[in-house]
């Protein structure tokens, strides 16, 4: 509270300042509608009000308030009343949660949407300044057919659109054949609204006889949403490659370094989607794989992924979960670590996964000088940052990273590990040479 008792101010330039500005005052805050003087639904989003007006309350929509959405639930976009009064998809007549808001006029930008997600799932701070300002120029429409140019060298992917039932979630996996041997210096992602994630492995003959079928879905649930056996089997034996939660994505590597793709190797695209309407929706991906010529590379990347799996979160508790990696193959608790025929990693670059209920991922160094340095941190589930190090960061044998990943399950049942959206998960994800 300030002197005169009153709330403290929006701090300016922050990302909810620039929400409101943007968003809210615009299409919200007008004559007639939430401004102060009508607020429609007791609700008012006037610049002095607004965020202790959504952050933490009750939505008063009698079947919202039934449903225990808030209006905006910090951490959680898909339970916050806003994000579902904004999103053009998401609502239904049958839902009873009323129109689509800005009500008379276009639904939201795509962008715009996006930045409200990534907010509230970073915790709907009324300070912090994170967050990407060029999604709010994003012109697109929700729910766009997508578009990507294909590489000029390269080669392009495709998931095709396929359909996703009412409030249900389809996990698929896609086979594709690598038609060239590629040295990739780019990976560039578009994928329809609402993915969870998507991630692109691939299978080495030189490391597994069984590969999948090309050119088929293979669906982690069947009709009921119980899991298929047949998929379950045909993950084994894969690699990471890379991933992504986000809409549209680029990871590029540093000048002069490369990450080699053989024709032999076998690619699976796996693609996530959550549809919480009473209607089908589509997911799709294009995925593009930029390559350059050998000359023109003098490193070559690997993947990394370091996953932790006994998770076992209390209902209504905060956890915190730490386990370690070493270079050499070592692990503390986790399935995967880092290649037993390592010696001396550099590494070039690391980023994180949780759902919804990881609260904080913070990756530290483990050994050597560097002892207990934090390198990464990152507090917006849905939106994980990919951090670069200039600078590779040098681990030996016996040294390593710890993962200390901070989760609340707000629940009244147990969570443990698991690839349903409602479950959790712990994972780093990187690239080294």
């Amino acid at each position: 509270m300030d002197t005169n008792g009153q709330q403290n101010p929006v701090e300016a330039g922050s990302d909810f300042a620039i929400l409101q500005e943007k968003i809210l005052t615009p299409n919200c805050a007008t004559s007639g509608c939430h401004d102060s003087r009508n607020a429609v639904g007791g609700l008012d989003l006037s610049p002095a009000v607004a965020y202790n007006n959504l952050v933490g309350v009750a939505a008063t929509n009698e079947n919202a308030k039934a449903d225990k959405l808030l209006r905006v639930k910090a951490g959680d976009p898909y339970k916050s009343f806003l994000y579902v009064k904004l999103d053009s998809a998401n609502l239904h007549k049958s839902d009873g949660y009323g129109s689509v808001m800005p009500l008379g006029s276009r639904a939201l930008p795509a962008g715009q949407l996006q930045f409200i997600t990534l907010w509230i799932a970073g915790g709907a701070s009324k300070s912090g300044s994170t967050l990407d300002r060029a999604l709010l120029n994003d012109p697109r429409p929700q729910n766009e057919t997508i578009a990507l140019a294909p590489p000029s060298n390269g080669v392009q992917f495709r998931v095709p659109s396929f359909g996703i039932p009412p409030q249900f979630e389809r996990e698929i996996f896609y086979a594709q054949k690598n038609p060239q041997d590629l040295l990739v210096t780019k990976f560039e992602l578009i994928q329809r609204d609402r993915s969870h994630h998507f991630i692109l492995y691939a299978f080495d003959p030189k490391r597994t006889s069984s590969m999948p079928q090309v050119g088929v879905f293979r669906d982690l649930y069947n009709a009921k949403g119980e899991f298929s056996n047949q998929t379950l089997s045909s993950m084994s034996g894969r690699t990471f490659v890379i991933g992504s939660q986000l809409k549209q994505e680029t990871i590029e590597f540093p000048e002069g370094m490369a990450m080699k793709i053989p024709s032999t190797w076998l690619l699976d695209l796996n693609s996530h989607y959550t549809n919480g309407t009473r209607e089908t929706t589509q997911g799709e991906v294009l995925l593009n794989l930029h390559s350059t010529t050998p000359d023109k590379v003098k490193t070559l990347v690997k993947p990394l992924e370091l996953g932790f799996y006994n998770l076992s979160l209390l209902p209504k508790r905060e956890t915190v979960v730490e386990t370690t990696f070493l270079v050499g193959g070592a692990s503390q608790r986790g399935r995967d670590r880092f290649d037993a025929g390592d010696t001396v990693i550099n590494l070039i670059g690391v980023t994180s996964h949780t759902h919804r209920m990881g609260r904080r991922f913070v990756v530290q160094i483990v050994g050597g000088a560097r002892n207990g340095e934090t390198i990464y941190t990152c507090t917006n589930w849905l939106n994980p940052p990919l951090v670069h190090f200039k600078t590779p960061i040098v681990l030996r044998r016996g040294e390593g990273l710890k993962s200390i990943a901070t989760y609340f399950n707000d629940t009244d049942e147990p969570v443990s590990f698991g690839f349903r959206s409602t479950d959790e998960m712990n994972f780093i994800f990187g690239y080294y040479y």
